[in-house]
């Protein structure tokens, strides 16, 4: 028996399937469709049960069990078995995960949710576009006996199918302008670029996977953007889910209103291993942001010890001054280091370092006693050594107490990328740059 015999298109729409009447092949009515318990685990997902209501019960019959599927009417089997829930139970097996799965589970089943329940009318992330839309409209495709998800609608075409004025509004624009676009353009997500946020109110044992390898692959700059469009909670799933290297680089470049709120939400030990990804200056302005309570248990949970150290001697500068704004994370050599060694120590040094362009020369009392550009260095001889190629008579730094706005200036005077930051005693203490101070003259 052909399922889709009262079909002629392919192609099919959530919206216009919604409220078809059920019935068994006696013509017995059972119930209204709401909804379609899909599987998940496929990259164009099958259909597997369908949701229906009675009496304002919900109830759900296999997709087995249908003998015709059409928008106008839907035959099921005769033996067919309701079930009453409002999830559809799934055993799990070895299939590839994609983006909106649970694949963490207590047991061997997985409880799915209703597809229009966690994707219609809901943000997702196109991870394609690299963007935050709301779907309208869910398109499937006719598969032999299967019916199978193919894209998510977000154009305003499908908007006004959702509204069930598609036909009036079609007659009326091909009689103004039949050459339009609206006709024949749906604006359409393919089906693996769609990443679904479950809202709050998705029962507690339907848990849905968001770590998928097209979130992993988004550049820090997407994600942040795709945060920033979404809800609090769309944020926390989403960030919540990242491995704490991408989320360090994500939060950087999330506005500076969200990091807190981010981080906060964060059991310490997960927030501890993103701190210590980030720059120590950015970790140590984000842990100016919280409270003081939960600022000291991440510090308290960062397992490396220099960057617990360096975090710790930051946050008692003022965050308006040049200690407030400096990284630690600097490169700095004796003057008795040749060229030859300076670069291998870059070599070895090169992912402890936020800039080597600005090489820092010291005593062994740790004072700042000369510089040389990296540019400066290369166009040396390779024995000459750093005391015989650095700038000693005309060093230019600041005070690590002195305001922002100061050293912004000071920069500005001599044209500068970089300055070194001292102590009292003019020990080398760390550097500001000018992306430091560009944060604070655009905030």
């Amino acid at each position: 028996m052909e399922i889709f015999k009262d079909l002629n298109d392919i192609t099919l729409h959530f919206s216009k399937t919604v409220g078809t009447n059920i019935y068994n092949e006696q013509g017995q009515k059972l119930g209204r469709l709401s909804d379609f318990f899909i599987d998940y685990e496929e990259i164009y997902p099958s259909v597997l049960a369908l949701q229906y209501k009675r009496s304002g019960v919900v109830f759900y019959i296999l997709w087995s069990e249908v003998l015709n599927f059409s928008y106008k009417k839907i035959i099921i089997k005769n033996d067919a078995f309701p079930r009453r829930s409002r999830t559809f139970p799934k055993t799990l097996n070895t299939k590839t995960v994609t983006s909106i799965l649970a694949n963490q589970f207590a047991g061997p089943t997985v409880e799915y949710p209703p597809l229009g329940q966690i994707v219609l009318d809901k943000q997702i992330v196109d991870t394609h576009g690299k963007k935050v839309v709301r779907v309208n409209d869910i398109q499937f495709i006719r598969a032999g006996k299967d019916l199978r998800v193919t894209h998510a609608e977000v154009g305003l075409r499908s908007f006004v199918r959702r509204l069930s004025l598609e036909s009036p509004i079609d007659f009326f624009v091909k009689v103004i302008r039949p050459t339009s676009k609206y006709l024949s353009n749906d604006t359409t997500i393919n089906w693996k670029y769609v990443h679904a946020i479950p809202n709050r109110n998705i029962q507690k044992s339907v848990r849905l996977n968001l770590t998928n390898e097209d979130l992993r692959e988004l550049h820090p700059a997407d994600l942040a953007d795709i945060l920033e469009d979404l809800d609090s909670h769309g944020r926390e799933m989403i960030f919540s889910n990242l491995d704490p290297k991408l989320a360090a680089e994500t939060l950087s470049e999330v506005d500076e209103d969200l990091q807190a709120s981010l981080l906060e939400n964060e059991n310490p030990e997960k927030a501890a291993e993103i701190i210590e990804n980030m720059d120590t200056d950015d970790a140590a302005d984000l842990l100016n942001e919280l409270d003081e309570d939960k600022a000291d248990a991440i510090i308290s949970n960062i397992d490396d010890l220099e960057i617990q150290e360096e975090i710790q001697e930051l946050l008692e500068h003022d965050e308006d001054t040049a200690g407030g704004l400096m990284t630690s994370e600097i490169f700095e050599v004796n003057a008795d280091l040749t060229k030859s060694e300076v670069l291998k120590l870059i070599q070895e040094k090169h992912d402890e370092v936020v800039s080597f362009f600005d090489i820092y020369v010291i005593d062994e009392n740790k004072k700042l006693i000369g510089t040389l550009s990296l540019q400066e260095m290369l166009i040396h001889q390779e024995n000459l050594t750093v005391l015989e190629m650095m700038n000693d008579s005309d060093i230019k730094f600041m005070n690590v107490d002195t305001h922002w706005k100061e050293v912004a200036n000071f920069m500005n005077k001599y044209n500068m990328i970089t300055v070194p930051i001292v102590s009292d005693d003019n020990e080398l203490l760390g550097m500001v740059s000018v992306d430091d101070i560009l944060d604070r003259l655009l905030s």
